[in-house]
């Protein structure tokens, strides 16, 4: 990844990044090539940004995995870039903001947006706000400085959960395939013979088992709660004794015999 003089406005490199990876994008489409990983920064203390920057890119070259970051020094640059060019896959957020604070970001994230799938890793140099975080379901919570290795778990925990490359869920429906993002699904219902899938898109159906579909899906992302239902624990608002409430403040029930193999899932994978 290119470095930039320390005389460069912070806008000005996410100007040259976005364009950047608009042409990589585009070629690695072409091509057939790999997905990027797209990461944001917004901090105001310019000296962490670059710090936590060298950190990912050391990280992402060594992995070797592409990876395009963006620097925002202010939250409300970064909001509009998050309105007019797309989400992250992960979003490093400092808490103590100048103007606003970054707990008001992720709920604008969470609420206003509606958006569950990208990753929020809080940064403060503070303890006190663990409890206040809950709501917006982040990923983690470091405190400073975030060094080497605290970057280097994060991405590592992204990888394991997530996976750096998109996972696609295929299905047929009047012999016409179709894919969806797993991150994107919400959760999976079996429905006598038909399975629904709820996505952030809306509804699909198509014939299937339940038990053909979670052997093929990322195992640290979807947790079987019952024998009709399948979630998607990024869309999981709380998992309960008996029942599971989702995001959109659905309620799926944890059926008796599933209570065990759930806990042990939520222990594994949280």
């Amino acid at each position: 990844m290119g470095k930039f003089g320390a005389d460069v406005g912070l806008e000005i490199l996410g100007t040259v990044k976005k364009y950047h990876k608009l042409f990589l994008n585009s070629f690695l489409q072409k091509m057939g090539g790999r997905n990027m990983l797209r990461i944001g920064i917004c901090d105001d203390d310019e000296n962490f940004l670059k710090e936590l920057e060298r950190e990912l890119s050391k990280y992402a070259d060594g992995k070797d995995i592409m990876a395009e970051i963006e620097l925002f020094a202010e939250a409300s640059l970064l909001l509009a870039a998050l309105e007019k060019r797309g989400l992250f896959d992960i979003l490093f957020l400092d808490i103590e903001l100048k103007q606003g604070t970054g707990i008001e970001v992720g709920k604008k994230i969470r609420s206003d947006l509606k958006n569950e799938v990208m990753q929020i890793v809080f940064v403060s140099s503070r303890e006190q706000y663990a409890m206040q975080l809950f709501e917006l379901r982040p990923m983690n919570f470091l405190i400073k400085p975030v060094g080497s290795k605290k970057a280097a778990y994060i991405m590592d925990e992204y990888n394991r959960l997530f996976g750096f490359e998109s996972r696609f869920f295929t299905y047929k429906k009047r012999k016409q395939e179709y894919k969806v993002n797993e991150q994107c699904i919400i959760y999976f219902q079996s429905q006598g013979k038909k399975i629904k899938i709820l996505t952030q898109d809306g509804a699909r159906e198509f014939y299937g088992k339940l038990s053909d579909i979670s052997a093929g899906l990322n195992p640290h992302l979807f947790c079987q709660v019952h024998k009709s239902f399948l979630v998607n624990s990024r869309y999981v608002l709380e998992f309960r004794a008996r029942e599971v409430e989702m995001v959109n403040h659905e309620i799926i029930p944890i059926s008796q015999s599933m209570r065990k193999e759930v806990n042990q899932w939520i222990l594994k994978n949280k």
